[in-house]
């Protein structure tokens, strides 16, 4: 069964093979998140309770403060921030109850797929993927969804990162800023290689000057102008290089560029692995919010469209190929 890329690709992707996942979803899933479902009118009208008599507060004590012009204006900020403290501590139960329902459903799903999942990933470091330059340096970090197992014969890790940047003004005030939101994937290539093969977007002529200085190993000059045209390549070999990036793999990164976005893929051949950062502009996984309904089929169905990412790298690398070129 064929659908459209929930990536926006033009092309068909093949989905998953679903096939008995309904006697699955009806044994082992749609009894937990109805029990959760019970929950959440009550959560969802305590939460719209609160946060309604906090406003109603707030505009009441906004009012007379306009009113006495002897009143210090930070009264305001005072009040608003006390407001929107309260949505959020009203809203943390139906948080909880949304994330309860992600993680039994995406254990369900990773488990009829024969593949591993944790909420909170396992043993993860960042450390080679900043090296690479295939990640912006951060100061913050908040992994989560990780997904581990076997694609067609192709063994895999992949889990989320949202990376913060922390920096201070003239004043001393602190500013966060998301520098990357997506996914960081790692591939078994089963190439003989033992070096390093960098491949960044481009950033332009100008950009790309300074953009090599501190790049692991030198420029790989290739004979594929569009190929060029969306990536700069660096490698610590340049036969090896060459010998990784056949005209046909950097045709099917081209496509795979493609189907996830314009300028939000990078990628690294790093001692037998294949390295991937997929930046996203949302977070994935989420399958819905608890203002609508746990039980909703759509969700599940999100939730599959998302998962075959994972399927879509190894079709358009072609890496459960036992040439692997």
């Amino acid at each position: 069964m064929t659908h459209p890329s929930p990536w926006g690709s033009k092309e068909e992707v093949e989905y998953p093979t679903m096939a008995g996942f309904q006697s699955f979803y009806n044994r082992d899933l749609k009894g937990e998140l109805a029990a959760l479902e019970l929950e959440r009118p009550a959560k969802l009208r305590t939460f719209c309770l609160c946060v309604g008599a906090a406003v109603s507060v707030g505009i009441t004590i906004a009012f007379v403060v306009m009113t006495m012009t002897t009143m210090e204006p930070d009264i305001l900020i005072v009040v608003v921030m006390a407001v929107a403290g309260i949505g959020y501590l009203a809203y943390r139960p139906l948080a909880k109850l949304q994330q309860d329902a992600k993680v039994r459903t995406m254990t369900c799903l990773c488990r009829f797929l024969g593949l591993n999942y944790h909420l909170k990933p396992l043993g993860v470091s960042l450390t080679r993927m900043g090296e690479l330059d295939l990640i912006p340096t951060y100061n913050e970090r908040k992994l989560e969804d990780q997904i581990e197992g076997d694609v067609r014969g192709v063994d895999f890790g992949l889990y989320e990162a949202k990376l913060i940047k922390k920096t201070r003004d003239s004043k001393g005030r602190t500013r966060r800023k998301t520098v990357f939101r997506g996914l960081l994937c790692e591939f078994d290539f089963h190439k003989d290689f033992k070096g390093t093969t960098i491949i960044t977007k481009d950033h332009t002529k100008f950009g790309n000057f300074f953009a090599k200085f501190g790049k692991i190993g030198e420029r790989i000059k290739l004979e594929d102008p569009e190929f060029e045209s969306l990536f700069e390549v660096y490698g610590t070999d340049q036969v090896e290089s060459r010998y990784l990036l056949t005209p046909a793999f950097m045709e099917r990164a081209r496509d795979l560029s493609e189907a996830v976005g314009p300028r939000n893929l990078q990628l690294a051949f790093d001692k037998g692995r294949l390295l991937l950062a997929i930046k996203k502009g949302d977070n994935s996984f989420e399958g819905g919010s608890a203002f609508s309904d746990l039980t909703d089929i759509t969700r599940i169905e999100k939730t599959i469209k998302e998962l075959t990412l994972i399927y879509d790298v190894v079709d358009k690398l072609r890496l459960e190929l036992e040439t692997k070129v």
